[in-house]
């Protein structure tokens, strides 16, 4: 049956009475109209049938129909009936057929409810150009959006946040058909750079009331909408009587759907919303942050509704010395544009695409390829590719148990399924033709589905030994998932090795839904003679059958690492080091200090005459390199500089940073670090706050050890603030390297950039690393391949050393600071203050 529509009466509105099993329908009868026949569809039989009065003089005609044993519209099966009306004006009769479906959506305390099952939202965001892409495969437009309506339930989706944008019937059409539930928002903005949204935060109007109407309805009778917004980041809206009143408004049309003002900026307290869509920060929810999704501090930044202070300084002490409000969350609450992390694009394969279909290529496929070329990294491209790739898969996965674990959440909106064409920066598990790249949904569906496991691990490396207690989390909102559950879980080797532990429990119901914690895993960790990767899984069960399909399943590495520093060897080295105290950890060892003998190996932080005139001798060295101007603007300029940059343990986060992972080349270096070729998380406390080592024109070609991957795009804030062109060849794509070798004239050298303070803390893998290095540098196969003349290398030091070095960023410089969720004034003033100094 076809159901098309041409419609007399644009205010048509089939509300399901889900509970009642009953519709309730409504519109103004047009003019002229004596009689309406009505007539409901399920696929070809007509389940119901009457005739109605229509109401005079343009009046609202409205009546009821009982559904029976109704199918309901949810996401898994999108049932659609069809409501037909023939209305008879003076013997000219019109027939009109509306989809609709039955579902009901409502929230009760902090959750949101679909046909009266708690719902766990798991939305992707579209819409602007910054996070969508256009029909670039010439296709009809419903199928450009069925094909990423498609995809998106393959990795366990089930919300589009169509950001500052409504789409158009052809979404909606798909949506219905498909089952994809849908946010909208009305307000618009197009500009490339943040200075748009902050000039329409003073317009007089938030959106037209004529147009936010005529929107609801238009779309009010689609399932698949589930959510009225006004916008993206709106200021202030807790206190704007625009707000209130569209909110009244949007009551009076629909009260079927939930209404929100803003997604992120909105007081905590204010009123006239259904749910709140909250800005988590741009921390990286592990180790030190990885509480950032169970606290409501960052929201303290927007304020509340009657100016009640969120933060009171102390008296007699310091900015950190303060009372900070503690905020209760009232109503359900979903994370803000989470996992907005990046990796680098295949450049050849896209390139391709665009020319098989005829579509325009980007202005920056061409000159990424260039700026390949110029770093000298066409060679190991594929390899940074990967490494990216891989990076951004785990801070996914990371990112998204971690709010689902979150006792103040009910979903999240991730920051995006599909690249944008647009720019350079590659967020997406689609491309921007809407296939899969790097991650598989075999990959990301243990995370993202209905029901998850989660195992609470903010620690991956441990020392043999090791007491260890892991929460196992259960996230289960599926609607037909149910029953008695067995809970399984092992401790193995990470490649398919043999099993160490392993348990399990029985009766978990899995009628009731929501978040819970199943249970807690106590073990001891094996005694390891070697370091090792582990594989942690665990798995639910059907109760009382063998050998079942698991109903959830997950896994996480972990390491493992000998916990015996006498075991190192006793030697006597001259060391200057001033954050690292190898004699606390190895007491073996003999520390001299004053000019290095060149016999002994020689341990430092930082470059300068001694070390070169060591190595020129014919000495050994191992730098560990370390420096304040790295992370301290006030600090002295080092006069033998190698260029490097401070680093952090997380992803760039859209376009802040430059840590896209790295990967390992072979190399009895890392004999006792185990990996598996691309780094993870046992690199979270070496890679934290070190210095990452920038090659781009070091003065001879060296293959890294341990080599770093750098975003290709720029910090767009900076390239508006100071008039740059898009691509910056000076902050990005460097040649970055963690660890590397160098033979120095006669002499050995190992650079190493990484973080060793942990070594004071008796930090598994930072113990680990140091171990495996020291015996690497005392062994024959200690054989660097490149090799440079001490005096050349001392002239480029030097040269460095005197020469302006090339400042982060602002965006950069906020994430290595790493310590506020948001940008403040303040900082932005002070950031660029300091680019602008010299």
């Amino acid at each position: 049956m076809s159901d098309a529509v041409v419609s007399p009466v644009p205010d048509l509105f089939v509300v399901p009475d889900f509970d009642r099993g009953r519709i309730a329908v409504s519109f103004t009868s047009p003019a002229g109209c004596t009689a309406v026949t009505w007539r409901v569809w399920k696929a070809n039989s007509q389940i119901a049938d009457g005739k109605v009065e229509p109401g005079s003089d343009a009046s609202i005609t409205r009546f009821g129909a009982d559904m029976g044993d109704f199918v309901p519209w949810t996401v898994g099966e999108p049932f659609l009936y069809i409501l037909e009306l023939s209305l008879d004006s003076g013997g000219r009769e019109v027939t009109v057929r509306q989809r609709f479906g039955m579902r009901k959506i409502h929230v009760e305390g902090n959750q949101i409810f679909f046909n009266n099952h708690p719902f766990y939202v798991r939305g992707h965001i579209r819409g602007r150009e910054a996070h969508d892409h256009p029909n670039l495969m010439g296709v009809s437009e419903r199928d450009y959006y069925a094909k990423n309506i498609e995809a998106a339930k393959r990795y366990g989706f089930n919300l589009v946040r169509f950001h500052s944008r409504v789409p158009p019937e052809a979404y909606f059409d798909a949506a219905d058909e498909l089952g994809m539930l849908t946010h909208i928002e009305m307000r618009k903005y197009y500009g490339k750079y943040q200075s748009e949204r902050e000039l329409m935060d003073h317009q007089p109007h938030l959106v037209s009331e004529a147009d936010w109407v005529e929107m609801i309805l238009r779309l009010r009778n689609h399932p698949s909408l589930l959510a009225y917004c006004l916008g993206n980041e709106i200021d202030d809206p807790g206190r704007n009587p625009e707000v209130q009143h569209l909110a009244k408004v949007t009551k009076k049309l629909d009260t079927t759907r939930l209404f929100i003002d803003t997604c992120a900026r909105g007081q905590y307290d204010r009123g006239n919303v259904d749910f709140d869509v909250q800005h988590m920060g741009y921390f990286a929810p592990f180790a030190r942050h990885d509480d950032m999704f169970d606290t409501t501090g960052n929201w303290r930044i927007f304020g509340s509704v009657d100016d009640r202070a969120m933060v009171e300084q102390a008296e007699g002490g310091g900015p950190t010395d303060r009372t900070c409000r503690e905020l209760h969350v009232d109503r359900p609450v979903i994370a803000h544009e989470v996992c907005h992390y990046t990796a680098l694009r295949d450049l050849d394969a896209l390139g391709g695409k665009f020319d098989r279909y005829g579509a325009d290529r980007p202005w920056w496929i061409g000159e990424l390829k260039k700026l390949v070329r110029q770093k000298g990294l066409e060679r190991d491209y594929a390899k940074l590719l990967a490494a990216s790739e891989w990076y951004q898969y785990i801070w996914r996965k990371q990112c998204i148990e971690r709010v689902r674990r979150s006792p103040i959440l009910c979903g999240f909106h991730f920051l995006q399924l599909a690249d944008t064409e647009r720019y350079e920066n590659a967020n997406g598990l689609l491309d921007c033709f809407d296939d899969p790249k790097g991650c598989t949904p075999e990959q990301f569906l243990p995370f993202n589905a209905d029901t998850v496991l989660i195992a609470d691990l903010p620690v991956r490396s441990f020392f043999e030994g090791t007491s260890v207690e892991i929460p196992i989390w259960l996230s289960h909102y599926s609607g037909t998932l149910g029953g008695e559950a067995t809970l399984q879980w092992e401790l193995a080797g990470r490649d398919g090795g043999s099993v160490r532990l392993r348990g399990r429990m029985e009766g978990f119901d899995l009628d009731r839904r929501g978040l819970r914690r199943l249970c807690i895993v106590q073990l001891t960790l094996p005694k390891v003679a070697t370091a090792q990767a582990l594989r942690f899984s665990c798995s639910l069960v059907p109760a009382g059958a063998e050998a079942a399909r698991s109903l959830a399943a997950n896994e996480w590495s972990l390491w493992l690492f000998p916990n015996r520093p006498e075991s190192l060897p006793g030697d006597t080295l001259t060391v200057n080091l001033t954050d690292v105290d190898l004699a606390r950890r190895y007491r073996q060892l003999r520390l001299e200090d004053g000019p290095p003998d060149v016999g002994k190996l020689y341990i430092t932080d930082r470059f300068g005459p001694e070390l070169l005139a060591h190595l020129g001798a014919g000495g050994d060295a191992m730098v560990l390199y370390r420096i304040a101007e790295s992370r301290d603007r006030k600090a002295g300029r080092e006069s033998y500089y190698l260029p490097s940059t401070q680093d952090r343990f997380k992803n760039v986060i859209w376009d802040r940073g430059h840590n896209q992972g790295g990967f390992m080349r072979p190399s009895e270096a890392l004999a006792g670090f185990p990996h598996d070729d691309y780094i993870d998380f046992q690199f979270c406390n070496l890679i934290d706050d070190c210095d990452k080592i920038d090659l781009d024109d070091f003065p001879v070609s060296v293959e890294p050890i341990i080599q770093g991957v750098d975003k290709a795009s720029r910090d767009r804030f900076d390239v508006f603030t100071f008039k740059l062109r898009e691509l910056q060849p000076d902050w990005t794509l460097r040649k970055f390297a963690y660890l590397f070798e160098l033979r120095v004239g006669k002499g050995r050298l190992l650079v190493c950039g990484l973080n060793f303070r942990g070594l004071a803390g008796d930090v598994p893998e930072v113990c680990g690393l140091f171990e495996s290095l020291y015996r690497y540098v005392r062994s024959e196969a200690f054989q660097p391949a490149a090799s440079i003349v001490p005096d050349e290398l001392a002239a480029y030091l030097q040269a460095k050393g005197s020469a302006p070095r090339i400042k982060e960023r602002m965006m950069t410089q906020f994430w290595q600071l790493d310590d506020a969720p948001l940008e403040s004034d303040k900082f932005w003033k002070e950031a660029e203050a300091h680019i602008r100094r010299g």
